[in-house]
């Protein structure tokens, strides 16, 4: 589904990336876990082309995008927009128009990007939102949803545009704990309907129980990748354990 190959960024002289390689099989959950600061959402941004590589290749079913100083030519902002309504994107902080209601926001990329009749993109987005457990509140705006509520729109709106490949950064690390559960619910669904995933996640238990892999990273590396039970049950690398005993000391793992 996606391969990602030798893929360096750098802001200034921070380098972020340092040569990730790796690739997704479609229908598979993949979690990408480790320390802040160990690039994991860029790397995801950079699958999404949000931010560009300074180095490397990206691959996703037909579409294949070289980076460094062989490319000096970045691909055009309507291919950008193709590429992008391909690869949905789930964010952290939601990201909602704040004046559109919530089947306004999830219509707006079918409308917009994909030029759909609004009667046409209003059918989808009742359903995604009937989806993710919001169709009674198609008609609120965001001031009137709670966090949870938000992050679930904020994932019918990716889902409407019917992505090859979810990607989810940190998306319930601003949530109350008791919204949580909604919203790794509808995560659970997706997987079992065998969507396609790439998830930047700090629950533990949550990454064991939905990914057929886990890939641990730090300073921009991978350093280890593999099963869930490869990984938190018979991992290789110091590094690893030592990241992964404070979630486990003291029952701390969500």
């Amino acid at each position: 589904m996606i391969r990602i190959s030798d893929i360096h960024k750098a802001f200034g002289a921070n380098q972020v990336l340092r040569g990730i390689s790796l690739a997704i099989e479609k229908g598979s959950v993949t979690s990408l876990i480790g320390p802040s600061g160990s690039g994991k959402s860029t790397l995801l941004r950079c699958m999404n082309l949000l931010e560009t590589p300074d180095a490397g290749r990206i691959e996703l079913a037909e579409w294949a995008f070289e980076f460094g100083a062989a490319r000096r030519r970045l691909p055009s902002d309507r291919t950008l927009s193709q590429y992008r309504s391909h690869t949905g994107m789930v964010f952290q902080h939601f990201n909602l128009f704040p004046h559109m209601t919530a089947l306004g926001n999830v219509i707006e990329g079918l409308v917009t990007v994909r030029r759909m009749p609004r009667a046409e993109a209003e059918a989808i987005g009742r359903k995604q939102l009937e989806r993710v457990g919001l169709s009674e509140r198609a008609n609120e705006r965001p001031a009137r949803l709670s966090g949870g509520q938000k992050q679930r729109v904020a994932i019918a709106r990716a889902l409407a545009m019917s992505p090859e490949v979810l990607l989810l950064d940190e998306i319930t690390s601003a949530l109350d704990p008791e919204l949580v559960d909604d919203v790794l619910a509808v995560i659970r669904e997706l997987a079992r309907e065998g969507m396609t995933m790439v998830i930047v996640t700090h629950e533990m238990g949550f990454a064991r129980e939905v990914s057929n892999r886990v890939i641990f990273m730090a300073e921009g590396m991978i350093v280890e990748s593999g099963t869930p039970g490869e990984l938190f049950d018979a991992t290789r690398h110091d590094r690893t354990r030592q990241f992964l005993a404070r979630y486990t000391r003291g029952g701390a793992a969500r």
